[in-house]
């Protein structure tokens, strides 16, 4: 089988699990398989995730599907967009939302993980809610960060319902792919080639929509697929009228993306310099 097939018979109709309001705000879209590289192959043991919604894979996140970074949040209240590369590469932990690891009882778990990226997004996000920047300075900082995260008295939510907060102030949580079979940190074909292609289209008319509306928007990506995306939609870094766009490195990477201005911070800025109120990070 080759994973053109096996995308067609996984994914085929997807917009139908889209909310009705996006499905209203995005029009067709249509499911392009012939962007999937046709020589690809594909083991019939292998998975694609996150599951379709409705739909079951062994051991996955309760609520987790391919969709969801679009639940509970209305195109017109999308105030910054986050966009990564794709899910994480473990079933387990891929929510169907960027930066998101399902099925962890506690933040002492993120060690479980061999990716850095969302410690060193932990980092970010803890430096930008306390005002202390020195916890993001490096990855040296994370142990440091861990605790504060599990401390009550700091008040942070747990790792299944910190992303919930997110979604609640407005920030679409995407991945410029929203499926995986296979994954490697320099970038598997089935990615390249595959996957990335696939979902190019959605992630391209998200942002149009986003940026047609007549208010402030933020949009952060992290990676060099995140990148691509973003200068193919005409978006260059930097701040121009109605948007925002702050790239960086994937967090996989962490200490190229530590030490660097915080840019959920420069999120906040930009928005209340133009009126509207910031994201509680």
């Amino acid at each position: 089988m080759t994973l053109r097939d096996a995308m067609v018979e996984t994914l085929a109709g997807w917009e139908a699990d889209l909310p009705s309001d996006w499905r209203v705000a995005l029009g067709d879209i249509g499911d392009d398989f012939d962007r999937v590289g046709g020589d690809l192959e594909f083991e019939a043991w292998e998975p694609i995730f996150p599951a379709r919604r409705g739909r079951h894979f062994p051991g996955q996140p309760k609520g987790a599907h391919a969709l969801a970074a679009f639940d509970g949040i209305a195109p017109q209240n999308v105030r910054c967009m986050i966009l990564g590369q794709d899910p994480y590469p473990e079933p387990g932990f891929a929510t169907g939302r960027a930066f998101e690891a399902g099925n962890l009882a506690s933040w002492n778990e993120l060690d479980k993980m061999f990716s850095k990226s969302i410690r060193a997004y932990m980092q970010l996000i803890a430096a930008a809610r306390t005002g202390d920047q020195s916890l993001s300075e490096s990855f040296a900082r994370w142990p440091d960060v861990r605790r504060m995260l599990c401390d009550p008295d700091h008040g942070f939510e747990e790792p299944s319902a910190i992303g919930d907060r997110w979604v609640r102030q407005g920030v679409l949580l995407l991945n410029a792919s929203l499926t995986l079979s296979r994954f490697k940190v320099d970038i598997d074909p089935h990615q390249a080639r595959g996957h990335l292609p696939f979902w190019r289209p959605l992630m391209l008319k998200v942002i149009a929509t986003l940026r047609e509306r007549d208010q402030s928007m933020v949009f952060i990506g992290f990676g060099d697929a995140a990148a691509d995306i973003f200068a193919a939609a005409g978006l260059s870094e930097g701040e121009h009228g109605s948007y925002a766009l702050v790239l960086r490195d994937h967090p996989a990477f962490a200490e190229r993306v530590l030490g660097r201005e915080n840019p959920f911070l420069l999120c906040n800025s930009y928005l209340e310099a133009r009126g509207a109120s910031p994201v509680a990070w």
